[in-house]
């Protein structure tokens, strides 16, 4: 069952990796190209749905999502949450993880809107950060009043959202697929998430999906977010052969040493971060950690590399 899990898991990244890649492929117009790229994935999950339903695989016992039978909150409880149960120190104490929430709240809405707003993507409207935070504040205390899952940045998703409403074109002299305008619009993601919500309906329905289908999803979507990003890429060219870099390679400014001394602290603060991550007794303060990042790189990257080298190494303003 393992091989036959992890089979069906690598077999939808696959087919999802392949499906993203047909835009760039000389077969059909671009219009069903689009079409295929749009609702290839959505086909990709009826597909292995399907093929494990059939008696062979059924055999096989592939693990499928667990689903309650009917709509209801964790363990029976009401709707609102009842605070004043709880005793008066324990809520004083609940104002540190709060801070730090608060923190990381900020810092990933922050990271998200800076992705999403990057200069390759186009963008016409203004970036309206507050407004943004301020609706974000706004959702999480509706949410906190009646316990269910805050709301924070969502990066992969706000990344894939502004991707679908892309119109990208292929480049014959550059060889590479190129943004030609995004949709821009606030309708959609109101839809798709009302759409989600919609699916409490379809429990009967999702509870057939096989779990490495999304495991070979989720594969992907992480596959998908590392094109275009510089530390991975630095890391890729840190073997590759000099004369085949691009013209405006960092290397070629600062020199490969110098490159690879940053990547190297970059590679150690990403090391550092998981294990904090992953260790339970400091997880709680992860928030504090993605701020250390902060103070490292205005404070004590200067005192390596240049302003120069800097601005070549680390673009982002």
């Amino acid at each position: 069952m393992p091989f036959a899990s992890l089979a069906m898991a690598l077999g939808t990244f696959w087919s999802t990796m392949q499906i993203n890649q047909i835009s760039k492929s000389i077969y059909f117009n671009a219009k069903v190209r689009q079409n295929i790229k749009d609702f290839g994935p959505v086909a990709v999950i009826l597909f292995m749905t399907l093929l494990n339903l059939s008696p062979w695989f059924r055999n096989i016992g592939i693990p499928v999502l667990t689903v309650p039978k009917t709509f209801e909150l964790a363990g029976g409880r009401s709707f609102l949450v009842d605070f004043l149960s709880v005793p008066l120190k324990v809520r004083m104490l609940c104002s540190l993880p709060a801070i730090l929430l608060t923190a990381l709240f900020f810092m990933d809405h922050n990271i998200s809107i800076r992705l999403v707003n990057k200069a390759d993507n186009k963008l016409k409207k203004g970036e309206a950060y507050n407004l943004d935070m301020v609706a974000l504040g706004i959702v999480t205390g509706g949410l906190s009043i009646v316990g269910l899952p805050w709301m924070c940045g969502a990066t992969v998703q706000s990344m894939n959202h502004v991707r679908s409403m892309t119109t990208t074109a292929f480049n014959e002299e550059t060889k590479q697929v190129e943004v030609v305008d995004v949709t821009e619009n606030r309708l959609s993601g109101f839809v798709v998430h009302a759409m989600i919500a919609l699916t409490v309906n379809l429990l009967g329905v999702l509870k057939y999906i096989p779990v490495p289908v999304f495991s070979g999803l989720f594969l992907f979507l992480g596959r998908k977010l590392m094109t275009g990003n510089t530390f991975l890429q630095r890391v890729r060219d840190s073997i590759a052969e000099r004369k085949r870099l691009p013209p405006d390679h960092p290397v070629f400014a600062v020199g490969k040493v110098r490159v690879s001394l940053f990547t190297g602290i970059q590679l150690m603060c990403l090391i550092g971060m998981w294990m904090f991550k992953q260790n339970a007794a400091t997880s709680i303060f992860f928030p504090s950690a993605i701020g250390l990042l902060m103070i490292i790189r205005s404070k004590v990257l200067p005192r390596f590399f240049t302003e120069e080298e800097l601005v070549v190494l680390d673009p982002t303003p």
